[in-house]
């Protein structure tokens, strides 16, 4: 047995296994540029993506929707779930649906196998015949170059694959993470449709700095509560610099800005993922992040927050596309520096988040660690007297949820041993 075909089986098998423990999941994807051998590199930002356990495509309507998999479902199948891409290309839509894990990011191409022109052309026709890009149109300016021959949703695939469809074609991708609700799932659904809803209506208008696919892919989320919305505004001068002010409102309150880049996007994922504060009621009740989700019953900061990164196909198989530069990272020296935390993910992320053993033992012993360190609430609110009230009905919530995230913990670490024994060897997430 090759080595790519074995860590490709464990590969797999681990998935099955994360998609037993948690269901309803999302997964944000900064990657890299596109670099067609023999062509001039694509743009300097990179490009997000989003992949979505739970959601499936609507197969009754005209143009890309989602729905919400039917309750009881099984999602445990490694293939399960859908890919969402934003293309500036599009007109009537913002975003493309992709079914199943090993399209969206392979394009069916396993790793042994070469890409050339051949298995290029065959993925191109298998693309159109897939249906997905049916109802999509695009900006006339390009329309107007297809040749006569060709139909149109073959020439809108050309001008997808490898951004759209079998990203890693031509780009590697750097993946966060976060489980969450089958509600929350469907509020990230109701988000899209109803960005495609409007493009139907008034057609999709993308712009590099205020409306890329960052905003896109960043309110989709904010629908489920995990961050405040951005603003997506329309092109020109005026909107640019509203975006500018933005950033000095963001660095003085604490909050985001309305810019939106790939890459700070997947940096944020992990961060809501893994470094919320959970472990002090004090910290928990000042952070409205915490406290949002919590008015929603979950916490974004717990297991299964991991980090995957999909590799672009192996340069000695890869006829077509070369390596290209990472996505760009927007980053404030001293005020908010996420440069050196891009590094860390994409090069040298902890066992915590990329090994799913290690994340669970990991969460039970920090949820254990804050029970036993659990004071009175008459301790905790000290000289507290302005929010009082709030403060006492935050820690009965929150030290409750605590106590049951532990529980569910267990449960999952002693299934997840169980699954384990019938992996074929261990796996990590971050592939070399």
């Amino acid at each position: 047995m090759s080595s790519n075909f074995a860590h490709r089986r464990r590969r797999t098998s681990a998935q099955r296994t994360y998609n037993s423990l948690f269901p309803y999941s999302v997964e944000v994807c900064a990657v890299t540029q596109f670099h067609q051998v023999g062509a001039k590199p694509g743009g300097w930002g990179g490009h997000a993506t989003l992949f979505i356990n739970g959601a499936e495509i609507d197969p009754g309507a005209s143009y890309p929707l989602l729905r919400l998999a039917a309750a009881g479902t099984s999602l445990s199948d490694p293939d399960s779930g859908v890919g969402i891409s934003v293309n500036k290309i599009f007109d009537n839509v913002t975003w493309v649906a992709i079914r199943g894990r090993d399209e969206f990011f392979r394009g069916g191409l396993a790793p042994e196998q070469t890409l050339d022109k051949e298995f290029y052309e065959a993925a191109i026709q298998k693309a159109t015949a897939a249906g997905w890009f049916a109802g999509i149109g695009i900006k006339d300016a390009l329309m107007r170059q297809r040749p006569d021959p060709m139909r149109p949703e073959e020439f809108i695939v050309r001008h997808s694959i490898g951004t759209d469809v079998a990203l890693n074609f031509a780009r590697t991708a750097y993946c966060a993470r976060l489980p969450m609700g089958r509600d929350a799932i469907g509020n990230v659904i109701a988000y899209l449709n109803s960005a495609n809803d409007a493009a139907q209506r008034s057609g999709y208008i993308w712009n590099m700095y205020t409306n890329n696919c960052s905003h896109v892919v960043h309110n989709a989320l904010a629908a489920a509560g995990v961050w405040d919305p951005k603003v997506a505004r329309g092109p020109g001068a005026i909107n640019v610099a509203r975006d500018v002010l933005s950033v000095a409102k963001a660095l003085a309150l604490s909050r985001m800005s309305d810019f939106s880049f790939p890459a700070n996007n997947f940096v944020r994922l992990y961060e809501a993922g893994n470094e919320r504060p959970i472990d002090d009621v004090l910290a928990a009740f000042s952070n409205h992040d915490v406290r949002r989700t919590m008015n929603d019953g979950w916490m974004s900061t717990g297991p299964g927050a991991l980090i995957a990164t999909y590799p672009i196909h192996e340069a000695s198989r890869n006829r077509l596309f070369a390596p290209g530069r990472d996505p760009f990272l927007f980053s404030v020296p001293m005020l908010w520096d996420k440069a050196d935390k891009f590094k860390m993910l994409t090069r040298h992320a902890p066992s915590t988040v990329t090994d799913l053993g290690a994340n669970l033992a990991h969460y039970r012993e920090r949820y254990a660690k804050t029970l036993a360190r659990q004071r009175s609430v008459d301790d905790e609110l000290g000289s507290r007297h302005n929010d009082e009230r709030d403060l006492r009905i935050f820690y009965g919530r929150f030290y409750e949820q605590i106590a049951d995230e532990l529980e569910r913990t267990d449960a999952r670490l002693t299934e997840y041993r169980r699954l384990a024994s019938e992996l074929p060897g261990p796996v990590r997430w971050t592939v070399p």
